[in-house]
């Protein structure tokens, strides 16, 4: 395992129910050299105090409250170490997180971005000897983000490179941002629950009509590419409209369910619903189905 610096950038608003353990995890990581930068997105709670008391060996920074994307900047702009991993304030991590993400980041030098699977409420299962890992293309990550935030080791000379989270698509900022390190390094992702996410009704994921609306402006921005055909950008453009109108109807949001699907089924993008149907939608709505039954 490599002896390299990695910086810890856990962003907290009001966070004093939860901070505690999600520092805790970090200080219990298997890994040791790690540099952890807590950033203060201006809390009325104890976050500070609470900071300061119990963990001294972590940096605090403090902000005015800009939401999460802000304070993760401040945190980048503070990083040390070569790798940067996030963490959000109600997450918590597997202890040998940090260490088998390492071990797979030496595997090959153009891998810029290392993710893991994530389990929510439930108890962490033992780790595998050998963990299975798989390569997640821009394309894949453009048809669906498959990261939570907390999940996410990335180089920092990267993330510096492309000057961080884009603030004006907040709400699609991580998501964004993956899209960004994929044009530029190999992504990969360990195939094991590593980190135990939090539901919070409140959280900025959990508005969906905003996550809607910002992914709009986040989609624009990759339009152009050359890592994808304008028929499948089209496709998958059409597939995001459609999956966001199931949304809402199953929230019985039916105006807004209809608002989302309007595009996919007028104008420019009405050629490419039918194979936005057939390569994404009926698999992935089977695929909730099998899960669900799963679960019965």
């Amino acid at each position: 395992m490599p002896q390299e610096l990695v910086s810890v950038i856990i962003p907290a608003y009001n966070a004093q129910d939860t901070i505690c353990e999600a520092l805790q995890s970090v200080f219990d990581q298997t890994y040791p050299h790690l540099q952890v930068i807590v950033v203060d997105d201006g809390s009325e709670d104890a976050t500070c105090q609470i900071v300061e008391e119990q963990f001294p060996h972590a940096v605090l920074k403090r902000c005015e409250n800009q939401g999460p994307s802000h304070a993760r900047n401040v945190g980048i702009a503070a990083a040390e170490g070569r790798w940067i991993a996030f963490l959000d304030a109600d997450d918590t991590w597997h202890a040998h997180k940090i260490a088998q993400q390492l071990d797979v980041a030496i595997t090959d030098p153009r891998i810029g971005l290392v993710a893991t699977d994530w389990i929510r409420g439930a108890a962490f299962e033992p780790v595998p000897r050998a963990m299975p890992v798989s390569e997640v293309t821009y394309e894949e990550l453009l048809v669906l983000n498959r990261f939570q935030t907390s999940t996410v080791m990335v180089l920092r000379e990267i993330v510096d490179g492309l000057k961080g989270f884009d603030r004006s698509v907040d709400g699609a900022e991580d998501w964004d941002l993956w899209l960004r390190v994929a044009q530029a390094a190999r992504v990969v992702k360990i195939d094991w629950g590593l980190v135990m996410y939090r539901d919070v009704p409140t959280g900025y994921s959990k508005n969906v009509w905003r996550v809607y609306e910002t992914m709009l402006p986040m989609l624009d921005k990759h339009r152009t590419t050359h890592s994808v055909s304008r028929r499948d950008f089209c496709i998958i453009e059409s597939w995001h409209h459609l999956r966001f109108g199931v949304a809402f109807v199953l929230m019985k949001q039916y105006r807004r369910a209809y608002t989302a699907t309007r595009p996919a089924l007028s104008g420019r993008l009405l050629w490419c619903t039918g194979p936005a149907v057939t390569r994404y939608l009926v698999p992935f709505l089977w695929g909730r189905h099998k899960k669900k039954r799963s679960f019965q």
